[in-house]
């Protein structure tokens, strides 16, 4: 089974841009051959890193390296240096390949919370039982010890508290508690209809942020910016366009308002978490804000939406036909 396809995408982090802009910056000073004045490639084929061997066929920086050349690299580097582990102990150099790095990339976001779903799209796996080979729950007593934290601040639409299970609670109404719910984006849905349907039966057209079945807690705010984010970009560019030579009709108008209740039943929601966060011990705040680092870190770059493919998207409301001046007027 072919694991990973040709041409596939994937998102960038701010730092990897970066980190690859410098690279194009140093091929224009070193080799100013392959650009033209302004700049651009000569070749629209260039890759990153061409091979300096020069023949007809890399004239213009076409051919990459060897791919053995990466492993000679790396072992050179691992010559110079002693490798230990987060723990300071010696780790072995021959476990330090270059595919290891594909290993490195499922486990970095697995411990980061990204669900498996959306790390078999990133991986290009066809099977998700491909995707667990790659990483291992490496740190599951901290992931558990913030979701422990959390457990107590959840709340409902109106701001109030969802009672938290404990170890105490009757096995029966534990695992009730757990599968009387599914996942939505920025918290969880306990709608009837909706979780006998596995997520896919909301009577409201998924309109979680002014539904009485959603509820939150701080776990999800990185995800909660996130939406935040894309939810005001959106309503900034309508009212731009509806503002100028366009004019909102009804429903446009409607939807337009709806956005801007949106935005900010999000905006309440970011408070609340962020001071439930303030309201911790400091040892269970920098628990917390450790693992939301990490978390927010992946899910800047991985849309929350992405989870959510072939279904309606929360940022993209129903509008109706735009209703010119000129069809007004």
């Amino acid at each position: 089974m072919q694991k990973v396809r040709w041409r596939h995408k994937l998102p960038l982090h701010p730092s990897d841009a970066q980190v690859i802009t410098c690279q194009q910056d140093h091929l224009r000073r070193h080799s100013p051959h392959l650009f033209h004045e302004d700049g651009r490639p000569r070749s629209t084929c260039m890759v990153l890193f061409p091979t300096p061997r020069r023949s007809r066929a890399n004239a213009l920086g076409e051919r990459p390296y060897d791919s053995s050349t990466i492993g000679y690299w790396l072992q050179t580097w691992l010559d110079q240096f002693a490798v230990t582990d987060e723990q300071g102990k010696p780790f072995d150099p021959a476990r330090v390949l270059p595919y290891a790095f594909r290993h490195t990339y499922a486990q970095l976001r697995a411990d980061a919370g990204v669900p498996l779903d959306i790390l078999q799209v990133l991986m290009a796996h066809q099977d998700p039982s491909t995707t667990q080979v790659y990483y291992r729950p490496s740190h599951p007593r901290r992931v558990e010890a913030v979701r422990a934290i959390a457990a107590k601040y959840q709340f409902d639409l109106t701001g109030g508290r969802i009672r938290a299970r404990i170890p105490d609670d009757d096995m029966a109404d534990r695992i009730r508690a757990g599968v009387g719910s599914v996942p939505v984006p920025a918290g969880r849905c306990h709608e009837m209809n909706n979780v006998r349907a596995d997520g896919h039966g909301c009577p409201v057209y998924n309109r979680c942020f002014s539904c009485t079945f959603y509820t939150t807690d701080f776990t999800h705010l990185p995800e909660l910016r996130q939406l935040r984010a894309g939810k005001a970009e959106q309503l900034a560019a309508l009212e731009s366009a509806y503002g100028g030579v366009l004019t909102a009709g009804p429903l446009s108008a409607a939807s337009l308002e709806l956005l801007r209740q949106e935005v900010q039943q999000i905006d309440e929601r970011v408070g609340k978490c962020e001071a439930d966060i303030s309201s911790l011990t400091p040892e269970k705040r920098t628990t917390v804000e450790s693992w939301l680092h990490t978390r927010d870190w992946f899910l800047t770059v991985i849309p929350v939406a992405a989870v959510l493919a072939g279904q309606q998207r929360l940022d993209q409301p129903t509008v109706d036909p735009i209703v010119t001046e000129s069809t007004t007027g």
